[in-house]
This record gives C-alpha cells, sequence and structure tokens, in this order.
C-alpha cells in the first residue's frame, strides 16, 4: 500500500489531545531527538542555550553521516528524555524541538519537495482527532519553517558529501566549523531566525565555491 503523503495545509490524525497522560513518546529514545539550527535559536530564547545543555548533559553530540550533530540527552536512570518530568510532563513543551513537535508525522524528501506522512502505529493514543498539520506543528510562519527544514536537509547533504571527500583532518576541522556556526554561535534573538540561518549557509557554501 502506497504511503499518502500530506501538505502544510491537510488535515491528518495526529491530535492526541494534550497526551492524555501518556509520555511514551519521550521514553526509550535513545540519540534519535537530533536538533537543527531553529532548536537551538528556540533553546537561546527561553535561556537554555546548547553549549549550556550540553555543559548539563541534557544534551549530547552524534555523528549522523558523517557530520556532527546534537541530540536531546536520555535519562539513563528513567530511560527517558531528560526533560520529562517525574509526573510525565514535558518540561520544555513551549518550546520542543521541531521532532518532537512532528510526531507521530515524518517527513518524506523527494524531488526538491518535502511532505509528511503518518506513522500509523507511533503512537499509541488511539483517540487522535484530525488537525492541520501546520497547526500540529505550531510553528509561524508555517511555511517559513517548511522552508527552513528542507533547506536544512539539502545542506546536510552537501555538507556530508564534503566531509567525505575530504581528509580526515580536514572533515574534523570542518565538522567542528560547523557545528560552532549552527550550535554554538549565538543567534540574535531579537531578529528573524530565518535570515540569519541563510546568511550563515550563504557564508559557508561561499567559501566552497570561491
Amino acid at each position: 500500500m502506497e504511503t499518502k503523503l500530506y501538505d502544510l495545509n491537510d488535515l491528518v490524525r495526529t491530535d492526541c489531545h494534550d497526551c492524555h497522560d501518556c509520555s511514551s513518546c519521550c521514553r526509550e529514545m535513545g540519540d534519535s531527538i537530533l536538533l537543527d539550527p531553529y532548536d537551538a535559536y528556540q533553546f537561546q530564547r527561553k535561556e537554555k542555550p546548547l553549549p549550556a545543555l550540553l555543559e548539563s548533559g541534557e544534551a549530547a553530540l552524534t555523528v549522523w553521516n558523517g557530520m556532527i550533530l546534537p541530540h536531546l540527552q536520555m535519562n539513563e536512570a528513567i530511560r527517558a528524555c531528560s526533560f520529562l518530568s517525574v509526573d510525565g510532563r514535558c518540561g520544555i513543551h513551549d518550546h520542543r524541538p521541531g521532532i518532537c513537535r512532528l510526531f507521530p508525522l515524518g517527513r518524506n524528501f523527494s524531488d526538491g519537495k518535502m511532505n509528511y506522512f503518518l506513522l500509523d502505529h507511533a503512537c499509541k493514543n488511539n483517540s487522535r482527532s484530525k488537525i492541520k498539520v501546520s497547526k500540529w506543528l505550531g510553528i509561524e510562519p508555517a511555511e517559513a519553517y517548511h522552508s527552513f527544514v528542507l533547506e536544512w536537509h539539502d545542506f546536510r547533504r552537501e555538507m556530508v558529501n564534503i566531509l567525505a571527500d575530504g581528509e580526515e583532518e580536514q572533515a574534523k576541522q570542518l565538522n567542528l566549523y560547523l557545528l560552532r556556526t549552527f550550535f554554538l554561535a549565538p543567534y540574535d534573538t531579537s531578529d528573524d531566525f530565518f535570515s540569519q540561518f541563510t546568511q550563515r549557509t550563504t557564508r559557508i557554501r561561499g567559501a566552497f565555491h570561491e
């Protein structure tokens, strides 16, 4: 059966009505909650900059296809997200990462476009109702965020190819530079994130095409 794909304005059965005290998707997630630059910007706005999260152990670094990326760290004692409270509630809900907002949706990248698909059996709540994809994500402007995610996906693929072609020491230095540029260097939280992201990707791409 072909997977149904959705756009931002499509209705999809994802609304779990405040989870009904369920926190199963916040448990046993390993290092799967990769963070992107918008997540880093949001954490900084809430006075939780990524360097501090890495120092506290609430976030950690992993290697994705040769590229170093940060992810939310699981609390090994309870086998759950470090931000999950004792009563099973998200402690960073208003600025939670994009992957958390997305669940139980996945992203499909094809032919330069991005769509969404429902992970049918991923969420244990069987009484979900339909809601627009854009409203479910809860990030405005939705179109700008959608474009950013697609751009970040394409940019990562570019960097992964460059890293694979470089010498070990060159790849290490580039990895550290990318990590500093998009996750450790502060953003201007009084300014638009998306324009700042474009400036940073443009600067790095320009360095490889001089």
